[in-house]
């Protein structure tokens, strides 16, 4: 026989209102209540009776960080969400902070939301992240990945993109190349931070100290000031800076012209992600393009696999980037 919101109501000893609401983790119940409530609906097998042609909405867990970001993971959000409707599920989405619950809370707001597997978007606290993992509920992460849990990774490869980035420089006939960006703010800045060196490594050249500007805010790394005062901190600069993202290489590109430097003349820019506003931006940002629409797709097509498949996925999938050439590098070879 199912089990009905009337029949936990009856339980519980309060309206079918309450319940509903409880169940669906909205304000104006109180905590000691709707603990009970879940506690009940456990019991009695409300959560366990869910077919699998009910659970038709994909949960995407991020941070609100991330989901402010009009300049990429926006853009991100909506191709998933592009993608998730061409497959007729629904998307919903949850601010991380709103996952750092009790594990049985947690795993009864996705079920009581009819998710039927979760996407994690860009770098969230790996504490938290363990908790959604730990819900039993199929998952897969993109933009990042996590040392410790095991899980489906959908990430571009930030390793031969830094050394993309360096090899397109080497070309045009750069030798002093730089780096801008906190390594520590993100799996993607880390990762091109490190294709940079290894890259640098590989052509002979040396990682100079003097052209690493890595000391903004772990967080808060798009400070146009902090990045202006690094820059005028060192006592000289490099032939071309590789930036973490447009963003970043567009604030570098108003820093030096500040300073009275001129992009591409004086000094040359590489960003990635290969945004809409890097390619607005004057000059334009050559950009390592991550392929946002292509990581969206391939994403979603493999958390829909695992959801129909019953199968468990803790493979990490590389997806290959390019170079989008744009005004912001000029040859240095007549």
């Amino acid at each position: 026989m199912r089990v009905t919101l009337k029949d936990i109501a009856r339980r519980s000893g309060v309206s079918v209102n309450t319940v509903s609401l409880a169940l669906r983790d909205m304000p104006g119940v109180r905590q000691q209540t709707k603990d009970n409530i879940l506690r009940i609906a456990e019991e009695i097998g409300y959560f366990g009776q869910k077919g699998k042609l009910e659970m038709r909405n994909i949960g995407l867990v991020s941070t609100g960080e991330r989901l402010r970001d009009s300049y990429f993971y926006m853009s991100f959000h909506q191709h998933i969400l592009n993608t998730v409707h061409e497959y007729n599920y629904n998307l919903m989405v949850f601010k991380g902070a709103t996952c750092d619950i009790a594990q049985e809370e947690l795993r009864w707001k996705f079920e009581s939301n009819s998710i039927a597997g979760i996407i994690i978007l860009g770098d969230m606290e790996e504490r938290i992240a363990a908790k959604v993992a730990q819900c039993g509920i199929p998952i897969i992460a993109t933009g990042t990945r996590y040392d410790t849990l095991d899980m489906c990774v959908v990430i571009e490869d930030n390793l031969k993109g830094g050394h993309m980035a360096v090899e397109y420089l080497w070309n045009k006939g750069y030798r002093k190349l730089g780096f801008v960006g906190n390594p520590k703010h993100s799996t993607g800045f880390m990762e091109r931070f490190q294709g940079y060196v290894g890259a640098m490594m590989s052509f002979g050249l040396p990682v100079d100290p003097e052209y690493l500007v890595i000391d903004m805010n772990q967080v808060q790394v798009y400070d146009y000031n902090c990045i202006l005062t690094s820059l005028k901190r060192c006592k000289s600069l490099p032939e071309a800076f590789i930036c973490t993202n447009d963003n970043m290489a567009m604030l570098t590109a108003r820093a030096l012209l500040s300073m009275g430097y001129s992009v591409p003349r004086d000094i040359a820019l590489i960003g990635f992600d290969n945004t809409v506003m890097g390619k607005m931006a004057i000059p334009s940002i050559t950009s390592v393009d991550v392929h946002c629409a292509v990581q969206a797709e391939v994403c979603v097509k493999k958390l829909i696999s695992m959801i129909q498949g019953g199968e468990r996925c803790n493979e990490r999938i590389l997806l290959p980037v390019s170079i989008a050439e744009g005004e912001s590098v000029r040859s240095l070879i007549d």
